[in-house]
């Protein structure tokens, strides 16, 4: 049996672009969107630093897809959709419409949602709308309330009639569902996996929650937001969060062959691991551990990665720990850069929106720039300060969550 696994269609949403075209020029070009927004609690403003989607309407994307009609129409019949399904379906969409279908055996097709806990403004909205008339609330909520319910859209919209299921991994969650998606594969049991990571949908709960901890940067007077967000930079401030979701097709190498869909990289390896540890501190041994098995599992040396999409929060104890990690596992060879340096820190889409920017770059052959490395916190890595034409062979892409959840995968060029 013929076990490879290769990446085969891409969608995508984040603040610098909705859709892979969008998204492309936007690695391209540097660009970043942050900005303070003010949310308003019990008559009081509280403000945080975030990277936002603008203008998302989510029909008029439907509509641009090169989807069939009838495909298109069903979308538009689905009543009460949250923001983060909305956002995780058009992902998977986009993705879809990439794909020669005919010829794909829908019963041999699985789906895996990257995340928990990801609509929590959805629900705090619920709660303080029907708080005094509990009675006359939408019975929807009954089904939008679980993360799953995306599943269930996907499927019946796709005709989909494999395994489906969630993975949280807290931050991690992307990478751990193209883990999962691959031994799906791998084992024989299903053709192509659709990975979606929906819009983890914070509320102001989950904002002061990461605000209280010294996790997540604050709105300042003399930073502007553009700056705040600062990875691998010697005075990074924390992270901060930006809304975003992503959809990746992994496909057998096998089915391939029947569909004559066109890969755009393969999963060459992978590693996962616990720290047995609770709580956020991050540890060098942990993240060197799984670099290791992924490139063990590749069959190549750490020479081999020329480029590593690092996890790279602006988390101070955070970025020294992944550069220690990266500088004793000998990956020198490769240039690193941070992708939240411009979208922010998706938490549960954060791993599977790097990868989908690591196989865009792959694709068109460039790094993106990591921007306000002002003084980086080591000379010892090759820091991707400015926007490089590149041949990107092996890639490594690294997400590290909270409660000790360390991941890390390698796709290689074809």
């Amino acid at each position: 049996m013929n076990n490879n696994v290769f990446v085969t269609a891409i969608g995508v949403v984040t603040p610098i672009g909705i859709g892979v075209t969008d998204f492309t020029a936007g690695l391209k070009q540097g660009n970043s969107n942050f900005t303070y927004l003010e949310k308003k609690w019990n008559e009081k403003t509280m403000s945080y630093p975030m990277a936002i989607v603008q203008d998302f309407q989510f029909l008029k994307e439907v509509n641009a897809l090169d989807l069939p009609d009838d495909l298109k129409n069903k979308v538009k019949r689905i009543r009460n959709l949250t923001k983060s399904e909305k956002f995780g379906l058009l992902t998977v969409l986009e993705a879809w419409s990439q794909l020669n279908i005919e010829s794909i055996d829908l019963s041999k097709v699985a789906i895996v949602l990257c995340g928990s806990n990801t609509q929590m403004d959805h629900i705090l909205g619920v709660h303080e709308q029907y708080r005094e008339k509990l009675t006359f609330m939408n019975p929807n909520y009954g089904l939008s309330l679980f993360d799953t319910d995306l599943i269930g859209v996907i499927s019946e919209l796709l005709q989909i009639k494999g395994e489906g299921f969630s993975v949280g991994s807290a931050s991690a969650s992307g990478n751990m569902g193209v883990i999962q998606a691959t031994r799906l594969i791998r084992s024989g049991e299903f053709d192509q996996v659709v990975v979606v990571a929906p819009l983890m949908d914070l509320s102001i709960f989950e904002l002061q929650g990461f605000t209280s901890i010294g996790a997540m940067a604050l709105c300042s007077d003399s930073i502007g937001p553009t700056e705040i967000c600062r990875p691998f930079d010697s005075e990074p401030n924390g992270f901060v969060y930006g809304q975003m979701a992503g959809s990746l097709i992994l496909e057998s190498e096998n089915s391939m062959k029947q569909t004559n869909n066109k890969a755009i990289a393969s999963v060459a390896g992978y590693g996962s691991s616990l720290d047995s540890n609770r709580n956020p501190n991050p540890s060098v041994e942990g993240e060197m551990i799984v670099m290791g098995k992924a490139l063990s599992m590749a069959g190549l040396e750490s020479k081999a990665i020329n480029y590593i999409n690092a996890h790279g929060t602006a988390s101070k104890i955070g970025d020294l720990t992944e550069s220690e990690a990266i500088v004793k596992m000998s990956l020198r060879n490769a240039s690193v850069n941070s992708t939240k340096s411009l979208i922010g820190h998706g938490l549960t889409a954060a791993g599977l929106v790097e990868s989908i920017a690591t196989l865009i770059q792959m694709k068109e052959g460039f790094v993106h720039v990591s921007k306000n490395i002002s003084q980086p916190i080591t000379e010892e890595i090759n820091w991707v300060t400015q926007k490089n034409e590149k041949k990107l062979n092996h890639t490594m892409n690294n997400s590290f969550g909270f409660g000790g959840i360390n991941t890390s995968i390698i796709y290689s060029n074809l």
